[in-house]
């Protein structure tokens, strides 16, 4: 009697490490909108250098303009 709690305690181990398993997997990241933003080559409007990675230009400190 003693070996089948055993191995009813087992599974139900498997069981849940299994659901959780699968609960994190089917949760996906979250992304927002502005995440991209950062990542698009741009022409700085004040000393037209071409930024290509950032929301600020490197050389003057111009921010992005809104588009």
């Amino acid at each position: 009697m003693l070996i089948y709690l055993l191995w009813f305690i087992f599974f139900a181990i498997i069981i849940f490490f299994g659901g959780v398993f699968m609960w994190t997997l089917k949760r996906g990241p979250v992304e927002s909108e502005s995440d991209g933003a950062d990542l698009e080559e741009w022409t700085c409007p004040s000393c037209s250098f071409q930024v290509q990675m950032g929301m600020e230009c490197i050389y003057c400190g111009e921010k992005k303009p809104a588009v």
